[in-house]
C-alpha cells in the first residue's frame, strides 16, 4: 500500500472496460481454492506455529505509511511487562471488523516508549496517537499468481485508508498488486476537491533487464489501456536502489456503477497470470465486471502474501480531525469474506510406476491404485496419491503443496523443514475450514505449507510422519 499521486480517475460504462472488450467476470476454472475464509469462526491468528492470520506486520514495523497511527495486536506489552490491552479485531455475525480509534491518554506513554524501544525518531514517536490493525498471510500462505477477492464495507471518515494488497512474502519491495485502496474521505482533501467514491488501483514494480539490471527508461507500456491511440506509460520514480515503476487507474465507483464505497458491501478482487493482472469489482462474485488491466511486470512474478489493513492518516489519507475522532472512528472495515485462489498447474504428470518425479515447475503430480513414492521439487504443485500407501518426499523450501488424498496408511517425509519430529508436526496443523494445514514459517524466506485435503487432526498419528535426508 504506497502513496501515489497524478493519476487519472476512470469512469466506467457497464458495457465496455478499460481494455477496450467486456468480460463477465473472471475464468475461475483455471483456479484452485485454497482458502475460503467466511470469519464464522473465531479469528485463527497466527501464534508462531499455527494459524493463518498474522496480526502484526513483518519486521516489527509498528507505523506502516507514517504516523499519527501504528498497528497493534492483544500481545503488545506496557513497560512493566503487562498486556497492553488494545485489539483491534472482533468477529461479528460473520463478519471481521478491523476497528480504529484513538489510543487511551492512560497508555500513550507506554505506546511511545514502545515505539522508542523498536528505534522509532522522537518527532514519529510523537505524533502517533491512533490505532488500528494489519492482517496478513505472511507467516501461512504465499503464492505466485491466482486470483484473490474480498467483500468489504470501508470505512468513511478523513484518515482511514483502507487497502487489500499483496507483497512479497520474501524482505524486499517491490513488487507490490493493491487491490483496492480507498481514502475515508476523499471530498476536499489537501484542498483537490476530488470526490468520494473512488477506488484506487496499483502495481508497483521495478523495470528489470534481462540481465538483471534496471533500464534507465521504462519500456513497459500497458496496451490495456489506451489514450489518443498511445498506451498508457509507467510512471516512475527515483529511489536510491533504483527506479520503481507504477501502473495505476483511479475509478469512481459511483460513477461507474452507482454504488457507494461506505454505504454498503462491494466486492474486489483480483486476477493475476504470467501474462496479466485484473482487475474486477462488482457487488458480489456473481457480478464482477473487469476495471483495469496490465501485463504483468517481469519482477512481478514471485510468491506474494495477501494484506489487509486500515491505516488511520498519513501524507495521502491526510490526518484525522481529532475534533471528530468519536464520529471517524464509529465507523469500522467490514470485511464478509477472503477468497484465495492458487492458480492450477497446467503440467500434469500421471503414471503408476514406482516414482513419480517433479520438476521446478508447477506440476500436478497425480498417481495410480499402486502403492508409490512421489518426490515434488520447486513450485506450487497438487499431488494426488490416487490408492495404495504412498509416501511423499517433501524437502523444505520447495514451495508449498496440496495433497489432495492423503490417507491413514500414507507417510509424509519431510527433510530440510524448521521442525524435526512429529510430534512437532502434530503441534503445528491447523484446522482451516474442511482443510488441514500443516505451516512452517521461514521469514525472512517465504512460508513452506501442506495442505491437506478434507482431513482433520484426528485423522493423523506419528506414525503418518517421517524425517530424512534429501532425496
Amino acid at each position: 500500500m504506497v502513496r501515489l499521486r497524478c493519476v487519472s480517475t476512470f469512469v466506467l460504462s457497464l458495457a465496455s472496460t478499460a481494455g477496450g472488450s467486456a468480460e463477465s467476470g473472471p475464468d475461475m476454472a483455471r483456479y484452485t481454492p485454497v482458502l475460503i475464509e467466511e470469519f464464522n469462526l473465531p479469528l485463527n491468528r497466527f501464534d508462531g506455529n499455527t494459524g493463518v492470520w498474522r496480526d502484526f506486520p513483518r519486521r516489527q514495523k509498528y507505523i506502516g505509511n507514517g504516523p499519527p497511527s501504528l498497528y497493534v495486536n492483544p500481545t503488545m506489552t506496557r513497560q512493566g511487562g503487562t498486556l497492553l490491552g488494545l485489539d483491534p479485531f472482533r468477529i461479528e455475525n460473520g463478519k471481521l471488523h478491523i476497528e480504529a480509534g484513538p489510543i487511551p491518554e492512560a497508555d500513550l506513554s507506554d505506546v511511545h516508549a514502545l515505539l522508542r524501544g523498536a528505534g522509532y525518531k522522537e518527532k514519529a514517536v510523537q505524533q502517533v496517537r491512533y490505532y488500528s490493525g494489519s492482517l496478513s498471510t505472511f507467516s501461512s500462505w504465499s503464492q505466485t499468481y491466482g486470483y484473490f477477492e474480498m467483500r468489504a464495507k470501508l470505512p468513511e471518515g478523513a484518515g482511514h485508508w483502507p487497502a487489500f494488497w499483496l507483497v512479497p512474502s520474501v524482505n524486499g519491495w517491490p513488487p507490490e498488486i493493491d487491490i483496492f485502496e480507498v481514502l475515508g474521505r476523499e471530498n476536499g482533501s489537501k484542498g483537490r476537491g476530488s470526490p468520494d467514491n473512488h477506488v484506487h488501483l496499483r502495481v508497483h514494480f521495478d523495470e528489470i533487464a534481462a540481465d538483471g539490471s534496471h533500464v534507465p527508461e521504462p519500456s513497459l507500456t500497458n496496451p490495456f489501456e489506451v489514450e489518443g491511440g498511445v498506451p498508457q506509460s509507467a510512471i516512475r520514480r527515483e529511489r536510491p536502489q533504483g527506479p520503481r515503476f507504477t501502473f495505476a487507474k483511479t475509478v469512481d465507483v459511483e460513477q461507474a456503477f452507482g454504488r457507494q464505497v461506505f454505504d454498503q458491501f462491494n466486492t474486489y478482487a483480483v486476477s493475476w497470470t504470467p501474462d496479466e493482472i485484473i482487475w474486477w469489482f462488482g457487488s458480489d462474485s456473481d457480478d464482477l465486471q473487469e476495471i483495469y488491466r496490465t501485463p504483468t511486470p517481469r519482477d512481478v512474478t514471485g510468491p506474494m502474501a495477501v494484506v489487509f489493513n486500515n491505516q488511520i492518516g498519513g501524507k495521502w489519507a491526510g490526518a484525522p480531525d481529532p475534533a471528530k475522532d468519536t464520529e471517524t472512528f464509529a465507523a469500522k472495515f467490514i470485511i464478509d469474506y477472503v477468497k484465495i485462489f492458487a492458480q492450477t498447474p497446467e503440467l500434469n504428470i500421471e503414471t503408476n510406476a514406482k516414482d513419480l518425479r517433479g520438476s521446478s515447475a508447477d506440476e500436478r503430480l497425480i498417481g495410480s491404485s499402486a502403492s508409490q513414492t512421489f518426490y515434488p521439487k520447486g513450485g506450487f504443485d497438487i499431488l494426488t496419491g490416487g490408492g495404495g500407501a504412498d509416501l511423499f518426499f517433501i524437502e523444505g523450501d520447495s514451495g508449498s503443496k496440496i495433497i489432495t488424498d492423503f490417507a491413514s496408511d500414507d507417510v509424509l517425509m519431510l527433510s530440510g523443514w524448521t521442525f524435526t519430529t512429529s510430534s512437532e508436526a502434530l503441534r503445528r496443523l491447523v484446522q482451516v475450514d474442511q482443510d488441514l494445514w500443516l505451516i512452517d514459517e521461514q521469514e525472512p524466506q517465504a512460508p513452506q505449507t501442506l495442505i491437506f485435503r478434507n482431513l482433520t487432526s484426528s485423522d493423523l498419528s506419528p506414525a503418518n510422519f517421517n524425517f530424512g535426508p534429501r532425496g
